[in-house]
Order: structure tokens, then C-alpha cells, then sequence
């Protein structure tokens, strides 16, 4: 410990801080932070079964916990995980060559971000799905190219993302791409395929044994028809007459919001159809939402570039029919979404109710106020992965651009899916504190050095 103090002082310090930031979130909200989905996910601990709504990876690893001991388990292993993070991170840019400076700035965001620190405080999925994608970058760039049995590893951490979180429906072409540009033997890219997509494809076996049909969950079509519906227009538009129900004569900026059209029965049009013997209320979303994509995709493109840029906003605003920004911001109170099933879950651990300590919590929500990551910073980070995986200038040579187009890549594709399908809010770009301050520190670093690292010449 000695040594690794003396030797990268830098981030030593800031391991230790995180750790400490870590510590006091622990202690403020006991036992954990409760959502919506936390409890669906608990709920599902006692049928772990493939599931209409979510895939199952997040309910085995809280199966894999003790939480039997006590729920607290769950958000201490998650802030182990962004520790994890941090220094998976830190030992893969110094492995490219970086600076030891460089790579530990590229950590600051996912140690201290507070809304990081505050969704690692909740029983949800973003610490496994950060994990789970960090990981399999760190396998296929430790050794350029990586060696077989490491791409395999990668494939199955990237399946275990796709498992965890279904917007990570293409992270395994960012993954591929980056094997070519490696140049490696085609065996590493089967191994890697064939890892991803064995685990995924039994998963939709069993998904199908169990609920009828082949899927990862059941909602897709639900979810993008509610994408759609804020401004879908049937002018001009051939619609089967029991989808007339879902034509709206309303303005746009009058409708209801995305989160309302998804699960709000008494308002959502989608509840009303009538549906055959036997069909899907997703099916039917889904068909309505691929008319309207054919019917209109330039208002689509445009709404979904416009969610997508909102998350590089300089302030963690809200929008007035975003979800509220709040539900990720420390609270004086323990918040609680769900009454009875929070109690219930609440009492079973032997809690009363939920404890917000009157003086870690106060100190947590002023933190959040003003340390997190600006959305431009971001931006930025994104502009230099772009332009260092182009290979623009210097960074052609740097034998940075395939590890650079990874990092930059894998963020694009597990970020542009859930603006594309469902809606935005600040939890959905959490992803990008973890991959794109790395892209960003490989592309500034190839576009300004004039000779590339040692290694990168040598493996790049």
C-alpha cells in the first residue's frame, strides 16, 4: 500500500477520497435508496425467471448477495464497484502509456460525481452495468491485440451488460470494430461473438419457455410507441381502424409525457385498444410507433438528437415533462417512492422506516449542488474520442485510436439507445462518467503527443 501511495500519489489521494465520499453516503440513507424499480427488482429474488419487463442479470447479482444479512449489503458492494471502476480505469490508461496525471484525472468523475455516488446508494442496476461495460473494455485493451480466452471474458461481460440493462443492444459492435482495427486473427473476434451472443441467445431460449415468445422483455414496442406518441400526427397516414384510438388531434406541447403514454392507463391511449386473443398491448405499440417512424422520421431524429444533446447540459435541469431531476438528488428525508412496498421491504430488514441522518444528508444534498460533472466537459471528452479515433493529426500515429474508438464508441452505444426508445433523465447518462472521461483522455492525449507511448507503437 506503501508503494502505490509513493508511486501514484495522485490518485491515491483521490481513491481515498472517493472512499471516504463513499463511506459518508453509506451512512446517511440506512438501510439503502429505494426506487420504483428497486422494488421490482427485490421482488423478483424469490422468481428469478425471465421477466416481461426487465432482463434478469441485476435480480441474480442481488441474488449472489447476503442481503439476508441485511439489505445495506446491496449499496456497500456498490460503492466497492465504483471504486472498481476508478481504478480499472486508472490501470488501463497507464497500461496505453498515459501519464499517470492524465489517467487519474480521467477518474474524477465516477469517484466523486454525486450523482454517482447517490445512484450507487440505491438497489438499481446502473454500479453492475458500469462495471459489467468498463470490464470488457479493460480486456480487450490490456493486450493489443487481447489473447482469445480475454476476448472471450470481454463477450460475456458485454452479454452480462445486455442481461442488466437492455439498452446495451449493440455494444457488441463497438466491441468487434475494435478487434478489426487491432488487427487481430479472427479467432479473438469469434471467441468474443461467440461469448456475447451463446448467453444472450439462451437467455431468449428461457425468456421464451416462460412467457411464449422469443425477447429480452416484453415492453420494446410499448416503450417506443410512447417515444412516439408525443408527436406522432396520422395526417396522410393509413392506420388500421383500432389504431385510430391512438391518432391524437392534441398539440404536442398539450400531450401527455413519455413516462404517462408508457404506464399511466387512465391516460395513455395504448390502454384502450382493443387487442385480439392472445396479443401484446407492445405489439400493438410497436406496430402503431413503426408507422409513425416511416410516416415521420425527421420528427423523430429530431427528437431524440434533441434528448441526446440535453444530456451535455451544463446543470442538471429539468425540463417540464422530464421526469424530475430531483429523484437523483440527495434529500434531507429518506425519499420514498412506493409506500407500502418500501415499508413492507423496509420492515422485513428491520427498519421502521427509511433513516436520512439530519447531518450526512444535509451534507450530501449541498455536495450534489455543486460537484458533478458539467454536461460540456462531457462534450468535450466526446469531441477529443471522435477526433483521436478519426486519427485527425497527430493522433494518426499515436497507436491510440482503436483503444480510443472503444471507450468512445461503447458510450455512444449504450447511450443513444435510451434516448432512441425510451426518455431521457439524468440516471440513463450515468454511463457516460465512466467511459467517456476515459475516451476523452486517450484522444487528447493522441491528438497533443508528437510520438506515440512505447507500447502503443509496439501493440497498436
Amino acid at each position: 500500500m506503501r508503494n502505490l501511495v509513493r508511486t501514484h500519489p495522485v490518485f491515491a489521494g483521490l481513491l481515498a477520497a472517493g472512499f471516504v465520499l463513499r463511506v459518508v453516503t453509506f451512512f446517511a440513507y440506512r438501510p439503502a435508496l429505494i426506487y420504483y424499480d428497486s422494488t421490482r427488482y427485490l421482488e423478483r429474488l424469490d422468481d428469478l425467471e425471465p421477466s416481461t419487463l426487465r432482463p434478469l442479470g441485476y435480480p441474480l447479482f442481488l441474488k449472489l448477495l447476503p442481503t439476508g444479512w441485511e439489505l445495506a449489503v446491496v449499496p456497500a458492494v456498490q460503492h466497492l464497484m465504483g471504486l472498481a471502476i476508478a481504478m480499472l480505469i486508472y490501470a488501463v490508461l497507464l497500461r496505453l502509456g498515459l501519464p499517470t496525471l492524465w489517467a487519474a484525472l480521467a477518474t474524477v468523475p465516477v469517484l466523486f460525481d454525486g450523482y454517482q455516488l447517490n445512484i450507487e446508494q440505491y438497489i438499481l442496476s446502473e454500479p453492475l452495468f458500469e462495471l459489467l461495460l468498463i470490464g470488457g473494455c479493460a480486456l480487450l485493451l490490456w493486450r493489443r491485440p487481447p489473447a482469445s480466452v480475454a476476448a472471450g471474458l470481454a463477450g460475456l461481460l458485454f452479454a452480462g451488460a445486455l442481461l442488466t440493462r437492455a439498452n446495451a443492444i449493440v455494444v457488441l459492435v463497438p466491441a468487434l470494430l475494435t478487434l478489426l482495427f487491432l488487427r487481430a486473427r479472427w479467432t479473438r473476434a469469434a471467441a468474443l461473438a461467440v461469448a456475447f451472443v451463446v448467453p444472450v441467445f439462451a437467455y431468449a431460449a428461457w425468456y421464451e419457455s416462460v412467457n411464449g415468445y422469443y425477447g429480452l422483455n416484453g415492453y420494446g414496442g410499448q416503450f417506443l410507441y410512447a417515444r412516439v406518441a408525443q408527436f406522432a400526427a396520422c395526417d396522410g397516414l393509413d392506420v388500421p381502424d383500432r389504431e385510430r384510438v391512438l391518432c391524437e388531434d392534441t398539440p404536442p406541447s398539450e400531450r401527455p409525457t413519455i413516462d404517462q403514454y408508457m404506464w399511466d392507463n387512465k391516460i395513455s391511449p395504448l390502454y384502450d385498444v382493443e387487442r385480439e386473443p392472445g396479443e401484446r398491448r407492445a405489439e400493438v405499440g410497436g406496430d402503431f410507433a413503426k408507422r409513425i417512424l416511416l410516416h415521420q422520421p425527421f420528427d423523430y431524429v429530431e427528437a431524440v438528437l434533441e434528448d441526446f444533446v440535453y444530456g451535455f447540459s451544463p446543470t442538471h435541469s429539468r425540463r417540464a415533462r422530464d421526469l424530475p431531476v430531483s429523484r437523483w438528488q440527495f434529500q434531507d428525508d429518506y425519499p420514498v417512492f412506493r409506500e407500502a412496498e418500501t415499508s413492507e421491504i423496509l420492515r422485513e430488514d428491520g427498519y421502521e422506516h427509511g433513516i436520512a441522518d439530519s447531518t450526512l444528508a444535509p451534507f450530501l444534498r449541498d455536495y450534489q449542488r455543486f460537484v458533478y460533472t458539467p454536461g460540456p466537459l462531457l462534450a468535450l471528452a466526446l469531441l477529443a474520442g471522435i477526433l483521436g479515433a478519426l486519427g485527425v493529426g497527430r493522433a494518426r500515429r499515436s497507436g491510440l485510436r482503436a483503444a480510443t474508438f472503444l471507450f468512445t464508441a461503447t458510450a455512444l452505444a449504450v447511450y443513444l439507445p435510451s434516448v432512441a426508445v425510451s426518455q431521457f433523465t439524468w440516471r440513463y447518462q450515468l454511463p457516460l462518467l465512466v467511459l467517456l472521461p476515459p475516451a476523452g483522455a486517450l484522444g487528447l492525449y493522441a491528438l497533443t503527443r508528437r510520438n506515440a507511448p512505447e507500447e502503443a507503437r509496439e501493440q497498436g
